[in-house]
């Protein structure tokens, strides 16, 4: 029989959308034909990117490619934030999304081990930890998302995890606490299936940031020893990743790497990356 293209009328949620690997992953979805929502932190930033993306389709019906803002740094009130989003973009369980992709995150604030409080240390789990425990617990009621193997959720980690570059102690961390909850929520709400894509350096609006602060000859060093290829991901590489996880109505509980081989190399990044983290404050 004739391949299906399992993204043709999905409904497909994006948090962390406005940019980076969210709005990757958010035209490749429009691009197969899915009604896509992106999320993001400030209104006017996705309603920016709400018109990029149409225009990148404009034989697309605008309904299909839509937006709204809603804030994951008020963890007192992420259940409340992110039901009212669900509600209003499901027309309260009405039109039930098909798959959720999480990629937000406030910029990552790494202290040294020698500075390192116990407030700093829990910072990091506010929105890449505590948002996505939120999503699985009102996904396990069945109200916003169809529940069956059709349906996925799917987090994003990273290759600090495995490789720690020196200074990212805490981000080793906190990417270790997101894979465990991918696996723990793979088991809670099946059929739905739950799983994490881990990027290595991805060309995105916040690495060339970064770039800017670093200087040329640590780029070029990034470059040639980021991984096995010689160069830096495309958002819209690791994209593919994510729509595998939402096309494949069997696999839940895996970690797509996609990280140019990074895991491969014996070599370590200088702490510059982390250096130049420290002088920057962006969220997506």
């Amino acid at each position: 029989m004739a391949h299906p293209n399992r993204l043709s009328n999905a409904r497909v949620l994006v948090f962390g959308g406005t940019s980076g690997i969210g709005f990757g992953v958010a035209s490749l979805a429009a691009s197969q034909g899915a009604y896509v929502i992106i999320s993001g932190s400030k209104q006017p930033k996705v309603d920016d990117k709400v018109a990029l993306l149409r225009s990148y389709y404009p034989s697309i019906p605008k309904e299909k490619i839509t937006g709204h803002a809603v804030d994951l740094l008020d963890t007192t009130n992420h259940e409340s934030n992110i039901t009212a989003l669900f509600d209003k973009i499901t027309e309260n369980g009405e039109k039930k999304l098909d798959h959720i992709v999480f990629t937000a995150g406030d910029f990552l604030h790494l202290p040294k081990i020698d500075t390192v409080t116990t407030d700093g240390a829990l910072a990091g789990f506010s929105i890449r930890f505590l948002a996505p425990v939120i999503i699985g617990k009102l996904i396990a009621t069945g109200k916003w998302m169809t529940t069956a193997p059709s349906s996925s959720f799917t987090v994003t980690g990273g290759t600090n995890t495995k490789r720690p570059m020196k200074g990212w102690f805490l981000g080793a961390a906190w990417g270790a606490s997101i894979e465990g909850l991918m696996r723990g929520l793979a088991v809670e709400l099946a059929p739905v299936r739950v799983n994490m894509v881990e990027p290595g350096a991805i060309d995105t609006e916040l690495l060339q940031g970064f770039f800017a602060t670093i200087g040329k000859e640590v780029v070029q060093q990034m470059k040639a020893t980021n991984g096995l290829l010689g160069t830096f991901g495309d958002p819209s590489d690791v994209a593919e990743a994510y729509g595998w996880l939402m096309r494949d109505y069997n696999v839940t509980g895996t970690i797509a790497a996609t990280d140019n081989g990074r895991l491969l190399t014996g070599v370590q990044l200088s702490g510059s990356f982390r250096e130049a983290a420290e002088k920057r404050d962006d969220r997506a």
